[in-house]
C-alpha cells in the first residue's frame, strides 16, 4: 500500500544569527522629529565669538559673525517584500510571518549600522576624523591604544565628564575584556543595549558592522553628539495581495546620517 508522504513544517523556526546592530543607536537622534515631509535637514553650527580685553572708558569693537550650516540628507532607502502562499502557511504552524517580520526588521537595522560605519570611514579617508594605527592589538598594548584615543578627544576639548561609546570588533574585545569593569549581574537594561562592560566613563559594545579596509578594522570611540542620525520611515507591514492566495510582508526604511562633530570621534585601526 502506498502511503502518501507529507512534508511537515517544524514548529521551531531556525533563525539566522543576529548581527549586533547598535551603531546608529549611539548617534544623536534629535533631528528625526524634523524629518516629516522633508528630504533634508539643515543643521546650524554655533559660532563662538572672540573674547577681547576691555579697557574701561574705551569703545568696544563689534564682531560680525555668520552662521554656517550642514545638511543631513534623507537619501538612504531600503525595503524588503516577501510572501508566503496559503498552502505552505496551512501546512506550517502559526508564527511564520511574525518570525519573518522580526528578521526583516533586523535586516533593515543592519543597513542603518552599515551606513553609520561608512560615514566614519569616509571621515577618516578625508582626514576630518583622526585615526590611530593600533596594528596588531594585544593585551600588552590595548590599554595604551584606548588611552591614546581618549587623549585625542580630550585634546579636542571633549569633556572628561562626557559619556562615551567605545565600539570594538570581537577581535579587540577579546584582548580588552580583562580591563573592563564588569556589569552587575542584575543590570538588565545595560545588557539589552549591548553594553558588555565599562572602561572609565565609556560604555563598551561589541560590533560586527564596523568599517574595514584591506587590512584594518575601524574601532570607534565617540560621544553621542559626533554623528547625527535621522529616521523618516521605519516600518514593517502585512498585506494580502489581490492576485494570489498568500500573505505578504513588506518593510521600508528611510534614513540619513551625518558626522556633525568629527572632533568628538576617533578611530582605532586594528589588524583584521
Amino acid at each position: 500500500m502506498n502511503v502518501a508522504m507529507q512534508t511537515i513544517w517544524h514548529k521551531a523556526y531556525e533563525r539566522a544569527l543576529e548581527t549586533v546592530t547598535s551603531l546608529r543607536n549611539h548617534c544623536d537622534f534629535k533631528y528625526s522629529k524634523d524629518t516629516k515631509n522633508a528630504k533634508e535637514v539643515k543643521i546650524l553650527n554655533a559660532v563662538r565669538p572672540t573674547v577681547k580685553n576691555y579697557v574701561p572708558g574705551t569703545p568696544i569693537e563689534k564682531e560680525y559673525i555668520s552662521a554656517t550650516d550642514m545638511t543631513l540628507k534623507l537619501d538612504q532607502f531600503y525595503y524588503f517584500n516577501i510572501a508566503l502562499d496559503d498552502i505552505h502557511e496551512a501546512q506550517s504552524v502559526p508564527g511564520a510571518m511574525e518570525a519573518t517580520a522580526k528578521e526583516g526588521s533586523l535586516a533593515l537595522a543592519e543597513e542603518g549600522d552599515k551606513y553609520v560605519a561608512s560615514l566614519v570611514k569616509a571621515g577618516v579617508d578625508a582626514g576630518t576624523i583622526e585615526a590611530i594605527d593600533g596594528g596588531a592589538i594585544t593585551k600588552s598594548n590595548v590599554i595604551d591604544k584606548v588611552e591614546d584615543a581618549f587623549a585625542v578627544l580630550y585634546g579636542n576639548n571633549c569633556k572628561v565628564s562626557e559619556s562615551y561609546w567605545l565600539e570594538v570588533a570581537p577581535s579587540m574585545f577579546k584582548v580588552f575584556r580583562p580591563s573592563l569593569t564588569e556589569l552587575l549581574t542584575n543590570n538588565v537594561e545595560m545588557a539589552k543595549k549591548g553594553i558588555v562592560g565599562k572602561y572609565g566613563n565609556a560604555n563598551v559594545t561589541i560590533e560586527n558592522l564596523l568599517a574595514t579596509d584591506e587590512t584594518s578594522v575601524y574601532n570607534q570611540l565617540r560621544t553621542e553628539h559626533a554623528v547625527a542620525f535621522a529616521e523618516q520611515i521605519n516600518k514593517v507591514e502585512a498585506y494580502r495581495p489581490q492576485d494570489a492566495f498568500e500573505d505578504a510582508l513588506k518593510g521600508l526604511y528611510v534614513f540619513g546620517g551625518l558626522v556633525t562633530r568629527p572632533e568628538e570621534i576617533v578611530v582605532i585601526k586594528t589588524n583584521k
